[in-house]
Order: structure tokens, then sequence, then C-alpha cells
């Protein structure tokens, strides 16, 4: 069960604004929350003079607020400054929040595309696919690339191919996911590939990459079965002629149409073409 959080002092009249997830703070216990929350995308921006003057002008907590400007202007590490803000409030225990350092210091010690990855993964999970998918195209054109392991090449990979099946380019998926494979051989990502294939409706393709990728036929006979459910409840749901009026739109040029359409749309489609790729892994 969740824990209630009651927040007890002030409520800004004009909230602080998260940079990654843009987030509306309006309380020090939501800032809190908030900061723990998304500890990898910290950064010294957020946790600069605009969070100083928010806690100072909204909130009312002036020698927080003097004392943070003060880490700022004198260059202080990140943790210090984190500090000062999550000791603002009662939400955490001492004893937490030295956790929450620790695991705010890891992530200052990751690779920075490794970070750019967690932030990217961050945003797909939580519903925000098209800052993910730019987060994750960033990484793959960083010249620093080789310093990825396969494994978390395949990861991005496979990721950019979820989002590009959840925004109905198969074939742009289908690509993404065989690349992701090169790197990985992970199950999953050949369901997804064959899965992407099959949407396509190339079948002459997906059987031969299927019998290429899978010498077990009782092995194909299981992916058949769960690529068949997949697709009954896609088709059943209209989801493909969503797609496809969608797609009509934006080669009408009908950008204002499109936004309408899609804002209706997409929300339905989300939660369960969601549950549709999960049921696969």
């Amino acid at each position: 069960m969740s824990r209630v959080i009651l927040c007890s002092g002030k409520r800004a009249d004009v909230p602080f604004v998260m940079k990654a997830s843009g987030r509306k703070v309006y309380t020090v216990e939501e800032l809190c929350y908030c900061l723990r929350d998304e500890l990898e995308t910290l950064d010294g921006d957020t946790l600069g003079r605009e969070l100083a003057d928010f806690l100072g002008r909204e909130l009312g907590l002036t020698e927080r607020a003097q004392t943070l400007r003060k880490l700022v202007d004198e260059g202080s590490e990140l943790k210090s400054r984190l500090v000062v803000v999550l000791c603002a409030s009662d939400l955490y225990t001492a004893p937490e929040i030295n956790e929450i350092c620790e695991d705010f210091e890891k992530n200052l010690n990751m690779t920075p595309l490794l970070r750019a990855k967690k932030i990217a993964d961050r945003n797909l999970l939580e519903g925000r696919s098209k800052v993910a998918l730019s987060g994750y195209r960033d990484i793959l054109s960083d010249e620093r690339i080789t310093e990825l392991s396969d494994s978390d090449l395949s990861a991005v990979l496979h990721n950019c191919g979820v989002i590009q099946m959840r925004l109905g380019y198969p074939e742009e998926a289908a690509s993404l996911f065989l690349r992701a494979y090169a790197h990985s051989d992970e199950q999953e990502t050949v369901r997804s590939y064959l899965l992407a294939l099959k949407l396509l409706g190339d079948e002459e393709r997906y059987i031969k990459e299927a019998m290429r990728l899978f010498d077990s036929g009782e092995i194909l006979k299981d992916l058949e079965d769960e690529i068949g459910t997949v697709l009954e409840r896609f088709e059943e749901g209209g989801n493909l002629d969503c797609v496809e009026r969608l797609k009509g739109l934006l080669e009408d040029n009908s950008p204002a149409e499109f936004d309408r359409m899609s804002h209706e749309i997409v929300g339905e489609l989300k939660a369960s073409y969601r549950a549709d790729i999960e049921s696969m892994e």
C-alpha cells in the first residue's frame, strides 16, 4: 500500500518545474519527492539559483534558500545542495537521505552516455515516448557510442524499436529490433522483430526470418500462437485503422486535425498496446 504524503508547509502560487519531466511542484514535500524520483536527471541547473529563489520566494524557506544560494555561488558539490533541500522537509529520515545521496553519487559517476540512457529509460517508462526517442537517438549519434556495452547498446536500439511500434511505424521498428539482436541475442527482441514483420504483412519475409532465427519448430509454433493472440487483440481494438487515419492526416498536411485526433486516439491506444507488447515478454 502506498504511503500518504501530508504537505504541511506553504503552497506555492507559482510552481517550480522539474526540467527533465516537466512536473510542476507546489510544496517542499512534492519537491523532495520529485528530486528523489528523478535523481538521475539532477544537475547544476536543477539544483541552482532558480530552485533557491523558489524556496525563498514561493515557500517562505528564507534561510534554506540563502544556504542553497551560497552553495551555488561557491560552486559547492551537487550532493551538498541536494542535502540542503531534502532536509527542508520531514519527508525523509536521515538514513533515507544518506541512501539517496549514495544513489545520487552513483549516478554522477556514470559515463555521460549511461546517464543519458537511464534518463531516456525513465522517460519511456513514464510514457514520454517521444522525449525518450529523442534521448535514445542522441545516444546513437554520439561519437562515444563505442563506450556502451553490447547489452546497453542493444537495449537502446530495442527501446527505440518499441517506441516506433507504438507510433505506428513497424518497418522502422523491425530494422531497429534486428540491429538490437545483432548486439545481444535476447529472445524478447527476436519476438518483437517478428511481430513487426507480421504487422507489415510481409509473410514471406516473416517466415524466412523466423526459420533463420529459430531452429526449433516447437518454439516457432509457440511464437506463432503468441503473435496470433497479440494481432487479434490489436485488430479487434481498431488500432490498425487508427494508425492509418493518423498517418493520412500527416500526409494531407493537416497538423491541427492530427493533434486533435491523436490526443483522442493515442490515450486509448497506449494502455492496450503496451499490454500487448508486454504479453510477448
